[in-house]
């Protein structure tokens, strides 16, 4: 049976020999604003926090809760076939009508600073404008079903459906028809 002088002594020579265990110096980088750097050449304030970091580890509950799966049928507006001006409440433009059988499907977000330019030019081109707003759950299946990377992105469909040009800004939008 061990007793607490043997236990000690034990100790004191594990502590000894760990004293003389010699190693590589590892070089460690971490990136900072776009770029890798030695943290051996950090300021002792920056290896402090850098030692203090914590892995991230995402809740599984919340992450299968934010999954994203496109709509089994196309999310239609629900003015979906009133003319631009009555949705959006700006007047079509004079030549308007040079696009009657086709619609506009119109991608935005409310933080989307070319959002509201892309409204106005979506608005003037006199043809049916179905808006999604990608912040929601059916703006953001329909954004996925269609591809949609960003917004503004604006779609044109023929009275088929097939897609004939795509947008991605107001002037964009307003060369649709024209093109």
């Amino acid at each position: 049976m061990r007793n607490l002088e043997v236990i000690e002594s034990e100790l004191t020579a594990a502590r000894e020999a760990l004293s003389r265990v010699k190693g590589t110096p590892a070089e460690v980088y971490s990136r900072i604003v776009g770029y890798y750097r030695s943290v051996r050449n950090w300021n002792k304030g920056k290896r402090e926090e850098y030692g203090e970091r914590l892995m991230f580890k995402p809740d599984e509950s919340l992450l299968a809760s934010c999954t994203v799966k496109p709509a089994a049928a196309p999310v239609v507006s629900p003015s979906a076939g009133v003319p631009a001006a009555e949705k959006t409440g700006i007047p079509p433009a004079e030549t308007a009508g040079a696009g009657e059988s086709a619609r506009l499907l119109l991608f935005v977000r409310p933080a989307c600073p070319g959002c509201p330019s892309a409204k106005t030019a979506a608005g003037q081109l006199g043809i049916p404008l179905e808006l999604y707003d990608a912040d929601t759950d059916e703006g953001l299946a329909e954004a996925v079903r269609r591809n949609v990377l960003t917004t503004p992105t604006a779609i044109l469909l023929s009275s088929s459906g097939t897609e004939m040009g795509r947008a991605r800004d107001a002037d964009g939008i307003g060369r649709l028809l024209a093109g």
